[in-house]
């Protein structure tokens, strides 16, 4: 349409008002309706200065359209205005409403109008915004000579209505113009799927997608980048041709672009970010914006993520030389045909990835048979280490446990014969790992150390160990047992790299194996321990009830074990009492000299600190030799001993009296299994140690007992015997009578009768006073009173008493060599002795026999081993049926021993052993007997 007849000064003003809004909305040419407005304005306002600029929104700035000038120059009406914050202009712009300046040759905020209107010479403005749709398209601006000026009610609404027209207009223009620019992806995108099906080659397929981005966005040059997880660095797979130039000098740099020069690029990409850097706008870092321009030789790019079941394999990216504004249109276009991409290599990755999952089979089929094949978990685990890293081409793999305190214990670890192993244990993880491993569902990836803030507690001995990238793989009991350790399996690379899905799923296969394998290898030792230590519990035990009864043999027998079962060089036990509180080594096995301690050691059970702790727990405790003070560890000679084990022997109603100590290197590790259990053994020593005393006490008691009644109950049979004698002597004497014819000798024998009588009650009274020190001095125990007593006379007295049964018996005791020997004994219990042998060997004797009594001192070659020891030289007493001295003795040398005979033979050797003598009973035929009597002689009589 072109320029329109203005209607004469001569019309009316709303005709020409009406004329000018129709050509307002029906003109589509923006400046035909400018110089339509200003026409207008000129005409129908006395304005000076009249000037028109338009809106640039993306660069905030007015660009002047043209106006009325009351000179000839009108170039500054067709500048640029860059609004700046505070502006007089901006603030039209932005409020959108008029503004009346009185005189904008003093209006600060006029900026360069200010300095235009001083050169022609107005004074009063009038700013009027073109709004249209709550949008401002552009500022009007109307001044005049005069100062002050207001426009008039019908002028504002005049202005209003043209200005309005006018903004109306450039609105539609506006909108019409976007609906013809906007770019529609859909059509060329469907065009694309029929044509990349004639596309037989994947690398036409891709040209073809890159020639249609080219084609619909027209950037400078559409490239391909593929990924290079390993050296995490990104490549150029396919360009069109106007960038080989710039491919060939990418291609010349370094590696591509590398993860670690961008990473925040890297990461966006990698969580499905489109990425797009602009004219002056770009989401990434700043350097990391400025890197990658530089790189890819380029002001302006827009990326896309290609990917395929949330792996990257690359991006597409459009290159512009010149700054620029992508549309929306155009990154939803590259979007798309990311998208396409990935589909279109999706069948070249389906390919790869049935090899890849083909040979990840074959590693774990083999990996499965050497765990169920190899004797050993320690021979499994070295072979599917082995497996695993040749497979993924990585550096270390380690296994580690966390123990109780939070310690992670490394279980096995594989790593290059040039490298050093994990060291062990690794401390505790602070608390934001710990809750990092805790929320993880799946594996968790560590690309760079660096570059994570994970690990923090780890990071110094990954650092040393070179390790840069890590998979995690987090492997715990069952919730049923929450307690129990968890696995942490960790395959680590010394150069960062990233893994994809199948190494990431290879490797969470490969750990659930490895961790049935130390599940059931666990709860294998776990039995293991626990047969062992019932065994251990059994077989102690059994040693124990079936150990000596003698309380200090049993004491030797239960250290010896103790010292078997631990393979310890030195187990003591040291003793008190309540009433010495001096401990000593009371028992010792000692399999190193090396460890053996003082022979004459004692210790104050009052300020031994060893001994105090050791009672104040009924646990073992463990020392450290070196933390033992010194006067503890005077007691080890030997630099090896380097730990001390503990436990005292506490009893339920008494105050312990006893502690056991065990002594060994200080690398060796104590079993807490074993441990427990020689606790429970160590009670039931105790216990059983304790009853044998008291047993060997009680059984002591009742031997002296038996002893005491045993020879009370002889001395009554010879105190019954004399009495006896006596009353009939008495009895005798009073019955004699006499005849009248022996009167005179009746009176001489009546006085011998007397005397007679006074004989027997003074050997009475002899009698009773010997009993008498039986009475008072042995009441509860035997009392041994030595003395030199001769032989002949005991024997003589002895004979006497049993004479009556030889009688009865037809027995014969023949003695030789009796009468010149002096013995050293208790007088009256050794005639109970010797009386109690005589009655034995008569009641063992068949009728009719000679019995004969032999008796010679005893040659020092042929002294037997007592049980205690004589300061005399002894006498052999051999009482048998044998005709001849040699015939006995021969008989000690070949006929076995045969136990005592009875408990009052076992009696009378206990009280002869108790002055140095002994007593010895033997069989030699079925009816033939012999006692062996020692007995000690008097020292002088050596």
């Amino acid at each position: 349409m072109g320029q329109q007849n203005l209607p004469s000064q001569n019309d009316h003003p709303f005709l020409t008002l009406g004329r000018v809004l129709e050509t307002l909305r029906e003109e589509d040419n923006a400046e035909v309706l400018i110089e339509t407005t200003l026409n207008y304005l000129q005409t129908e306002f006395d304005y000076h200065l009249i000037w028109i600029g338009l809106y640039d929104r993306l660069d905030h700035r007015l660009f002047g359209k043209g106006g009325i000038a009351p000179t000839g120059e009108t170039d500054f009406l067709k500048q640029r205005y860059n609004l700046q914050p505070g502006d007089l202009l901006e603030q039209i712009v932005i409020q959108q409403r008029p503004i009346t300046v009185p005189d904008i040759q003093q209006e600060i905020r006029a900026g360069e109008w200010r300095r235009i209107a001083t050169n022609l010479g107005i004074q009063g403005t009038l700013l009027f915004p073109l709004r249209a749709k709550d949008q401002c398209f552009g500022v009007t601006l109307l001044g005049s000579h005069q100062w002050g000026i207001s426009a008039q009610p019908k002028d504002t609404a005049h202005l209003s209505m043209v200005l309005g027209g006018l903004a109306a207009a450039l609105h539609e223009i506006e909108v019409n113009w976007q609906q013809s620019a906007i770019k529609r992806p859909d059509k060329p995108l469907f065009q694309a799927l029929d044509e990349l099906l004639q596309l037989p080659k994947l690398v036409q397929r891709l040209d073809k997608l890159v020639a249609m981005t080219q084609e619909f966005i027209t950037p400078t040059r559409t490239n391909i980048y593929w990924y290079h997880p390993q050296q995490r660095y990104f490549w150029h797979r396919v360009g069109n041709r106007q960038s080989l130039r710039s491919v060939v000098g990418l291609r010349n740099s370094k590696a591509g672009l590398t993860v670690a020069e961008a990473s925040d690029f890297y990461q966006a990409l990698k969580v499905g970010q489109l990425v797009t850097i602009g004219s002056s706008r770009s989401q990434l870092k700043t350097e990391t914006t400025e890197h990658i321009l530089h790189r890819l030789r380029t002001r302006s790019l827009m990326a896309a993520p290609i990917q395929i079941q949330g792996e990257l394999l690359g991006f597409l990216s459009v290159e512009e030389d010149d700054p620029r504004i992508w549309e929306r249109a155009e990154r939803n276009y590259i979007l798309a045909t990311a998208q396409l991409v990935a589909l279109v290599v999706s069948g070249e990755e389906l390919d790869t990835q049935v090899q890849v999952r083909i040979k990840d089979s074959q590693v774990l089929a083999r990996i499965a048979q050497a765990i169920a094949c190899r004797p050993t978990p320690e021979a499994a685990l070295n072979e599917s280490g082995k497996l695993i890293c040749q497979h993924l081409n990585t550096d270390r793999l380690v296994i580690l446990q966390r123990d109780q305190s939070g310690q992670f214990t490394v279980v096995f670890s594989r790593q290059p014969s040039n490298r050093r192993p994990c060291p062990s244990p690794l401390p505790p993880l602070n608390d934001q790992d710990q809750q990092w491993l805790r929320g993880r569902k799946k594996m968790e990836v560590i690309e760079d150390i660096e570059a994570d803030g994970l690990l923090i507690s780890w990071r110094e001995t990954l650092t040393q160990l070179n390790l840069r990238s890590l998979l995690i793989e987090s492997l715990s009991y069952p919730a049923h047992s929450p307690k129990q350790p968890s696995f942490l399996f960790l395959i680590g690379h010394e150069s960062p790299r990233t893994w994809n899905s199948n190494e990431r799923d290879f490797v969470k296969t490969v750990a659930q194996l490895i961790h049935l394998l130390l599940t059931l290898s666990g709860e294998l030792d776990n039995a293991k321990r626990s047969f062992l230590a019932h065994q251990t519990l059994q077989s102690g035990l059994s040693m124990l009830h079936s150990a000596p009864k003698d309380p200090v043999r049993f004491e030797r027998a239960w250290i010896n074990y103790v010292a078997k079962l631990l393979e310890c060089p030195l187990v003591a036990l040291l003793t008190w009492t309540p009433q010495i509180a001096w401990a000593t080594v009371s028992t010792v096995a000692v399999t190193d000299s090396r460890f053996a301690l003082p022979p004459d050691l004692t210790i104050s059970v009052a300020t031994n600190p060893l001994i105090h702790q050791a009672l104040a727990t009924p646990h073992f405790r463990c020392f450290a030799v070196k933390d033992l003070p010194d006067s503890i560890r005077q007691w080890f000679k030997s630099p090896d001993m380097g730990q001390i084990l503990v436990i005292a022997l506490h009893q339920d109603t008494t105050s312990a009296t006893g502690v056991i100590l065990i002594a060994d290197h200080q690398e060796r590790t104590w079993s807490e299994r074993l441990l427990s259990v020689l606790e429970i053994l160590t009670q039931e020593f105790t216990d059983l140690r304790d009853y044998r005393y008291r047993l060997m006490q009680q059984t002591q008691e009742r031997e002296n007992l038996q002893a005491l009644n045993w020879y009370k109950h002889r001395c009554l049979e010879k105190l019954y015997q004399s009495v006896q004698e006596m009353n009939n002597a008495l009895l005798l004497l009073d019955s004699q009578t006499y005849s009248p014819a022996e009167a005179t000798q009746q009176i001489t024998n009546s006085a011998l009768q007397k005397m007679r009588r006074q004989q027997l009650l003074h050997k009475l009274e002899a009698v009773l006073a010997g009993m008498t020190p039986i009475l008072k001095q042995e009441q509860w125990q035997l009392r041994t009173t030595l003395r030199p007593i001769k032989l002949a006379t005991l024997l003589k007295r002895s004979l006497r008493q049993v004479e009556p049964f030889y009688n009865q018996r037809q027995l014969v005791l023949n003695m030789h060599n009796v009468s010149q020997f002096t013995i050293y004994g208790d007088y009256l219990k050794l005639e109970c002795i010797v009386l109690e042998l005589l009655l034995t060997i008569g009641l063992q004797s068949r009728a009719g026999r000679w019995i004969h009594l032999w008796c010679c001192p005893l040659r020092s070659d042929t002294k037997p081993r007592l049980h205690s020891s004589s300061p005399y030289p002894l006498l052999e007493l051999l009482i048998s049926q044998s005709n001849s001295l040699e015939e006995c003795q021969q008989i000690l040398t070949t006929s076995p021993r045969k136990s005592l005979h009875s408990l009052n033979m076992r009696i009378c050797q206990q009280i002869l052993r108790s002055w140095g003598g002994d007593l010895h009973f033997y069989q030699t035929q079925v009816h033939d007997y012999l006692i062996r009597l020692l007995l000690p002689l008097e020292q002088k009589q050596k």
